[in-house]
């Protein structure tokens, strides 16, 4: 019997060769799947992208049926407005505005998006010439309103903006 546990003890000791790890059956195997799963990514991404992925444009389109075939109109959200206000203390205050202004036609807004870097400066140069005291009370946010209305309503001629809404106004 002491014989049977030294065959097995000799058994148990020796052990089978390992083969060294082949670097190049990795890059055969290992490489062609991330490469399918980097292709299938890219396609996925390219082609579940919407058209106006670049411009964060928000936009509501409302219609009204009439005898004159209905009337639309389109809520467009402009970006908020960060803007310093001029003040007499020394004290820093900033204005910060979300707007939507509302157009007649749907086909408007690309004439907003591509005057939407002129309306921001026009109503930035605007905002940082007024004081806190002009614009408290709601006497000076309708006069802000209607002054804003009429310069964006200068910069984009050929469309009319019927109307401007405060979707939030903060001082801070």
């Amino acid at each position: 019997m002491a014989k049977t546990d030294d065959s097995l003890g000799k058994a148990e000791d020796e052990e089978l060769p390992v083969k060294p790890f082949n670097k190049k059956k990795v890059l055969i195997f290992v490489l062609p799947i991330i490469i399918v799963i980097g292709l299938a990514v890219s396609f996925i991404t390219v082609f579940t992208r919407s058209k106006n992925s670049d411009s964060n444009a928000e936009y509501n389109i409302i219609t009204s049926d009439g005898a004159e075939g209905g009337k639309v109109t389109v809520f467009y959200s402009l970006p908020e407005l960060a803007a310093h206000l001029r003040s007499s203390t020394g004290k820093a205050l900033t204005a910060k505005l979300k707007l939507s202004i509302e157009l007649s036609a749907v086909e408007d807004i690309k004439t907003v998006e591509a005057l939407l870097p002129r309306i921001n400066d026009t109503l930035l140069a605007h905002i940082t010439e007024l004081t806190p005291e002009e614009i408290s009370g709601s006497d000076g946010l309708y006069n802000l309103k209607e002054e804003l209305l009429f310069r964006i309503n200068l910069l984009t001629d050929p469309v009319k903006v019927s109307n401007l809404n405060f979707k939030s106004f903060d001082i801070q």
